[in-house]
């Protein structure tokens, strides 16, 4: 059985607001919990966040045996990024490593579950 792994991308935040950087990590923590996995990945798209990139992700899941992935949007519109740069940058590492499956996951999305966190946080308010 080949391993598995996930890679949770972000869009990021510069190096100046790094703490808004620790959401992805935070939740790459969660994922890898709750989904029993050793090998998931924080990876964000913006340069200037001096973390670890896409490419870098996939290299360091790689590097430790995984051969089956999911790239995982953790982004809520589906704008430039997730029509354009994602697929691109995916179909790029497909290149890369073809003995790899790299697979790419849907973004959040307009899902009723965010919805409840949204009423939560507006009740919390009121």
């Amino acid at each position: 059985m080949s391993i598995k792994g996930v890679v949770l991308l972000g869009h990021g935040s510069r190096a100046a607001v790094d703490e808004a950087n620790q959401f992805l990590i935070r939740m790459a923590e969660m994922v890898r919990a709750e989904l029993g996995l050793a090998h998931v990945e924080p990876a964000f798209m913006n340069p200037r966040s001096l973390r670890q990139d896409l490419a870098g992700a996939v290299r360091a899941l790689v590097d430790r045996g995984v051969r089956r992935l999911v790239v995982a949007p953790v982004f809520l519109t589906d704008g430039l990024h997730l029509r354009r740069d994602i697929p691109a940058e995916v179909e790029r590492l497909r290149a890369a490593y073809p003995e790899v499956e790299i697979r790419l996951a849907g973004h959040l999305g307009c899902d009723p579950r965010i919805l409840a966190v949204i009423l939560d946080r507006v009740r919390e308010a009121i």
